[in-house]
C-alpha cells in the first residue's frame, strides 16, 4: 500500500474553498474553535465543509502524528552519498528519538543494517547488546547522528559522523548487499556473412563467421564457453573450421576479494605477458574494491581503402570480425579475453588484397595502495591456437605489495618443462610527475633445436595525466632484451623458424595467406611503446599510438604508428588520421592517410547555421565525406548521407558513393543497422569496378530463467533481468532499444559488477492498463551474475469512481480506499471521487474514513461501457454496508 500525504491535500483544499459556498458564520466558528484550543493543536473539519460528516477522521493530524507508519520504498543517502533503494519499516516518532521530522516517522535501522553500511559497531557497546532485529535509536546512540525522512521525495537522509564509520572509502558497498543473481542459462551470439562476386572472372566467394558465448549461472558459479566458426567457400577452395577459444568455470571468493577460474583461461599480465592455458587460476579481483580500475580491451584503429573485412586475432584465435566502409575505422567493442597481449589485425580489401598489423597493449604501471597485497597463482598447460606450438605444463605466481610512500614492490616466477623465468620490479608514484615502474626478468630456455639459452629483459613503464594541459600519457614504455632472452610462447614452438598457410584439406591458394610467422634466430632486442593523447579544449583532440620493435641479428623491424586529430566546429566534426605499419617477413611497410568530415543536416539545412530541427524529431542526419591516400598514390573518395531513424534512434543508415583513381573507378555502398530489444541486425550492399558484395549480420543474447525464455541485445559479462510482469512494451531508460517483451521481461546488458546499477522504467511508455508502484530499482550484481530487477506492476483498468454511502451521500473527503484483490489504494477527493488503477472488470473495495464500524463500508464495482480517450473508465459505486 502506498500512503499519501493528507496534510498537503487539506492545505490545497483550503486554498480552493469559494467564500460563496460557506457562510461567514461557519468560517468564523471554525476560526474561533481553532484559536480557542491552547492545550493542543486542533484542525476543525468545518474549514473543509459545513457538513463535518463529509470529512474523514483526521484526528491523527490534530495530534501531530504525521504520516501513517508502515513499509516505504525509499532512496537512502548516507552522508549525502546514495547507497541504494530498498523497502524500510518506519514507526511513529517517539519523543527524543529523531529530529522532529515533519513526517512524524523514524526508520527502523537494525544493528545488522548499520553494520552493512560500514558503521563501527564494535565501538558501540549499546548496539552490541541489542538483538539483530531490534531498531536502534540512532540519534541517542551516536552523538550528532541524524535521520530525516523526506516523505514527498521518498528519500531517507542519514548522517553519521565519519569517525564512526569503519570503512569510509568513497563508493564502498558492503559485500552483504552483493547479489549472486539467479539460476540461468545464457547464450550470446554474433554472426556475420558476405557474398561477393568478381564480374571480370565470374568467381564467387562466401564468408561466414559465428562467435558463440554460452554459459550457465548456478549460485556463485559461472560456467562459460566461447568458440568461433569460420567458413569460406570459393571456386578454388573451401575452408571450414570451428575453434574452441575457451571453456571454464569461475566463481568469486568474496572473503579473499579474489576470483577462482578452472578450465581454459589466461594468466594475469601485471608482470609477465598474458598467455592462454588450461588449468587453474586463483587471483585477486580488483573489481571488488571500491573505486578500482576495471580491465580493458584496446581500441583498434586502422584505414581501409574499400569496403573491407576486418579480422582480429589474439593468441592464435579469431575473436572479432566485421565489415567497414572505406576510410578510417575504429573498433572499441572488443570483449576482453585477456588483460594484455598482442592483437593481430587483418584488413582484407574488396579486391582480395590484405594488410596486416599488430596492436600491442599493456597495463599501466602496476601500482598498489599502501597495505594492498595483490596476487595471482596459475597452473596447467600452455594453450595456443597455433598448430606449430607445443603445450608445455607450467606454473606461475605473481605478487604485488603496496608499501608506504607510494612504492610498490612486485615479483614473479614462471616454471615450465623447458623454461624458467624470474622477475623483480619496483614501482613509484611520483605525484604530479606521474607514475613509473621498472623491472628485470631473467629466463632460462631450452629451444626447439635443443640448445640452451639464458638472457635478461629490462622493462620501463611510465604513465602521466597533465590535466591542466589536457595531455594524457596513457602509456610510455621501453623494453630491452639480451640475445638469449626468450618467452614461454617462443620456446613452445616445434621449430626454430616457420609459418603456416591458411589451408583446408591440403588445398592451397595460388596466393596463400601466411599466418603464424616466427623466427627464433632473430630474438627481440628493443621495444618502444607509446600511447599519448592531447585535448585542445572545445576544438578537439589528437592522439599518437605507436610501437617500434627491433631484433638481434637483423635490421628488420616491426612497426606500428598511428596519429590523428579529431575536432569540431559549430557541430561540424572532422578528422585527419595516418598510419604506418610493418611486420618482419610480411612484406613492405604500409602507409595510409585519411581525412573525414561530417556535417549535421538537421542544423545547417535550416539556413544561416542556426539550430533548427528541420525534421521536427530527435533523429540525426549527417552529410559525410572521406578521402584516403596510400603509399602507392592511390586516392579513394567517398561522399554520402548517414543518420538515425525511429523514435529511439535505434535504426542507423548510411548511403555512400565513391571514386578511386588508378583505373578503379566508381564504387558505392549502403547499410542499415537496427538495434532492437531482441537483438541487433545489419545488412549492407557495396560494389566496385569488377566486384559486388552483400554483407549481413545479427547479434544478440538468449537467457533461460525460471520465468521462461527472454531474448535480448548482445550480453556482456554481467547483466540485469527486468521483471515487470504483464507490462509489455515498456522502455528502459538509458538503454537504447530495450523494451519489455509481451510477458513484461527485458534484459539490460552491460551492468557493472560490485557497483550500484540503477534500472528505471520510462513511465511514458506504460500502457493504459498498466501501473508500476516504483519505476526505479537498484541492484548490485557480482561478476558474471544475472540479477533480477523486479517491479511491482498492477495490470488492469484505470477508473474515476464516484463513491456513495448507503444514505446516498458521497463518501467523506480523505477516506482511504483499498482494492481487496490487488491491495492497491487511493484517497477520496471532492464529492466522493477517487482515481484507481489496476482494477479488474469487477471487484470489491473497502472504504475507511474512521475507526468505528459505521465509518467503514464495502462496495462492489463493475466497469462497463467504453473508456474515454485516455483509457479511463467512469463508474458510480454504492456502499453495501456501513453508513453515517
Amino acid at each position: 500500500m502506498m500512503h499519501r500525504k493528507l496534510s498537503n491535500d487539506i492545505k490545497n483544499r483550503l486554498s480552493q474553498i469559494p467564500y460563496s459556498s460557506l457562510s461567514y458564520l461557519t468560517i468564523l466558528s471554525g476560526l474561533l474553535l481553532t484559536f480557542n484550543v491552547k492545550a493542543e493543536e486542533f484542525f476543525n473539519p468545518a474549514l473543509l465543509s459545513s457538513d463535518v460528516s463529509s470529512v474523514a477522521d483526521l484526528s491523527r493530524f490534530d495530534k501531530g502524528e504525521g504520516q501513517p507508519a508502515g513499509n516505504y520504498r525509499v532512496d537512502i543517502y548516507l552522508n549525502d552519498n546514495y547507497i541504494g533503494t530498498q523497502d524500510m519499516a518506519f514507526s511513529p516518532e517517539i519523543k527524543g528519538q529523531s529530529n522532529n521530522d515533519e513526517s512524524g516517522l523514524v526508520p527502523c535501522l537494525t544493528e545488522k543494517w548499520l553494520s552493512q553500511q560500514g558503521v563501527n559497531i564494535a565501538a558501540l557497546p549499546v548496539i552490541n547488546k541489542l538483538p539483530n532485529t531490534e531498531c536502534v535509536n540512532l540519534p541517542k546512540t551516536i552523538e550528532k547522528a541524524t535521520t530525516h525522512f523526506d516523505f514527498e521525495r521518498q528519500r531517507l537522509n542519514i548522517s553519521i559522523p565519519q569517525a564512526m564509520l569503519s570503512n569510509s572509502i568513497r563508493g564502498y558497498i558492503s559485500p552483504e548487499l552483493w547479489d549472486e543473481g539467479i539460476l540461468s542459462g545464457l547464450l550470446n551470439y554474433r554472426f556475420t556473412g558476405s557474398h561477393s562476386k568478381n564480374t571480370s572472372t565470374d568467381t564467387r566467394n562466401n564468408y561466414y563467421f559465428l562467435n558463440l558465448n554460452s554459459g550457465l549461472n548456478i549460485g556463485a558459479w559461472r560456467l562459460r564457453n566461447e568458440g568461433v566458426w569460420n567458413y569460406t567457400q570459393s571456386k578454388e577452395k573451401t575452408y571450414n573450421k570451428w575453434n574452441n577459444i575457451r571453456t571454464y568455470a569461475q566463481r568469486a571468493i568474496i572473503p579473499w576479494k579474489s576470483s577462482l577460474v578452472v578450465g581454459e583461461s589466461f594468466t594475469d599480465s601485471d608482470i609477465f605477458d598474458s598467455v592462454g592455458f588450461r588449468g587453474v587460476r586463483l587471483a585477486s579481483d580488483d573489481s571488488m574494491l571500491p573505486d578500482s580500475m576495471r580491465g580493458f580491451a584496446p581500441t583498434v584503429r586502422g584505414i581501409a581503402n574499400s569496403n573491407a573485412q576486418v579480422t582480429i586475432e589474439q593468441n592464435g584465435y579469431v575473436i572479432y570480425q566485421a565489415y567497414v566502409p572505406p576510410g578510417a575505422f575504429t573498433i572499441n567493442d572488443l570483449y576482453s579475453t585477456s588483460n594484455s597481449g598482442n592483437l593481430k589485425v587483418t584488413v582484407k580489401e574488396a579486391d582480395g588484397s590484405t594488410n596486416q598489423f599488430t596492436v600491442p597493449y599493456s597495463s599501466v604501471p602496476a601500482l598498489q595502495r599502501e597495505g594492498r597485497i595483490k596476487y595471482a597463482l596459475s597452473g596447467g598447460e600452455y594453450r595456443s591456437g597455433s598448430a606449430n606450438q607445443n603445450s608445455p605444463k607450467f606454473g606461475q605466481g605473481t605478487l604485488l605489495l603496496g608499501l608506504s610512500d607510494g612504492v610498490t614492490l612486485y615479483e614473479g616466477m614462471l616454471i615450465a618443462e623447458n623454461y624458467q623465468s624470474f622477475a623483480f620490479g619496483l614501482g613509484k608514484n611520483l605525484g604530479e610527475y606521474g607514475a613509473v615502474s621498472a623491472d628485470i626478468t631473467h629466463a632460462n630456455s631450452v629451444l626447439p633445436d635443443d640448445s640452451r639459452s639464458r638472457g635478461q629483459s629490462v622493462r620501463f613503464l611510465y604513465a602521466k595525466s597533465l590535466n591542466q594541459f589536457g595531455t594524457n600519457f596513457q602509456l610510455l614504455g621501453y623494453r630491452y632484451s639480451t640475445k638469449g632472452f626468450y618467452t614461454l610462447p617462443e620456446t613452445s614452438y616445434r621449430q626454430m623458424k616457420g609459418y603456416s598457410l591458411k589451408t583446408q584439406d591440403g588445398v592451397v591458394e595460388k596466393e596463400p595467406e601466411i599466418v603464424d610467422y616466427h623466427d627464433l634466430y632473430y630474438t627481440k632486442k628493443g621495444r618502444l611503446q607509446a600511447n599519448i593523447s592531447q585535448q585542445f579544449g572545445d576544438y578537439g583532440s589528437a592522439y599518437v599510438v605507436g610501437s617500434y620493435q627491433t631484433y638481434w641479428h637483423t635490421n628488420q623491424t616491426e612497426q606500428l604508428w598511428q596519429l590523428g586529430y579529431n575536432g569540431n566546429w559549430e557541430d561540424i566534426s572532422f578528422g585527419v588520421n595516418a598510419s604506418l605499419n610493418k611486420s618482419p617477413g610480411m612484406g613492405d611497410r604500409d602507409k595510409r592517410i585519411a581525412m573525414t568530415i561530417s556535417v549535421p543536416l538537421n542544423r545547417w539545412l535550416g539556413g544561416g547555421g542556426k539550430a533548427r530541427d528541420i525534421t521536427n524529431s530527435s533523429n540525426a542526419a549527417y552529410a559525410t565525406y572521406s578521402v584516403t591516400y596510400d603509399q602507392d598514390h592511390k586516392v579513394s573518395q567517398q561522399a554520402g548521407v548517414s543518420g538515425t531513424l525511429l523514435s529511439d534512434n535505434n535504426l542507423n543508415y548510411s548511403v555512400q558513393q565513391g571514386y578511386a583513381n588508378q583505373g578503379e573507378g566508381a564504387s558505392g555502398n549502403a547499410a542499415l543497422d537496427y538495434r532492437g530489444g531482441y537483438g541487433s541486425v545489419n545488412a549492407g550492399y557495396s560494389y566496385g569496378k569488377h566486384w559486388q558484395q552483400v554483407n549481413y549480420g545479427m547479434s544478440g543474447g538468449i537467457i533461460l530463467h525460471e520465468n521462461g525464455l527472454t531474448l535480448s541485445q548482445p550480453l556482456s559479462d554481467t547483466n540485469i533481468l527486468v521483471k515487470a510482469e504483464g507490462a509489455n512494451g515498456v522502455s528502459v531508460e538509458n538503454a537504447t532499444g530495450v523494451k519489455t517483451d509481451w510477458r513484461g521481461y527485458a534484459v539490460v546488458p552491460y551492468a557493472t559488477a560490485y557497483r550500484n546499477n540503477r534500472v528505471a522504467l520510462n513511465m511514458n511508455t506504460l500502457g493504459s492498463d498498466s501501473e508500476v508502484e516504483e519505476a526505479v530499482s537498484t541492484v548490485v550484481p557480482t561478476h558474471g551474475a544475472l540479477v533480477r530487477a523486479e517491479f511491482n506492476t498492477h495490470i488492469g483498468a484505470r477508473a474515476m469512481l464516484t463513491l456513495k454511502q448507503a444514505n446516498g451521500k458521497p463518501v467523506p473527503f480523505g477516506s482511504m480506499v483499498n482494492d481487496k484483490e490487488s491491495s492497491y489504494s487511493g484517497i477520496v477527493g471532492d464529492d466522493g471521487k477517487v482515481f484507481m488503477s489496476g482494477l479488474a472488470p469487477t471487484g470489491q473495495l473497502k472504504i475507511v474514513w474512521g475507526s468505528r464500524p459505521d465509518q467503514q463500508c464495502l462496495s462492489t464495482y463493475q466497469l462497463s461501457g467504453k473508456s474515454d480517450k485516455a483509457g479511463i473508465y467512469a463508474a458510480n459505486v454504492q456502499c453495501s454496508s456501513g453508513s453515517r
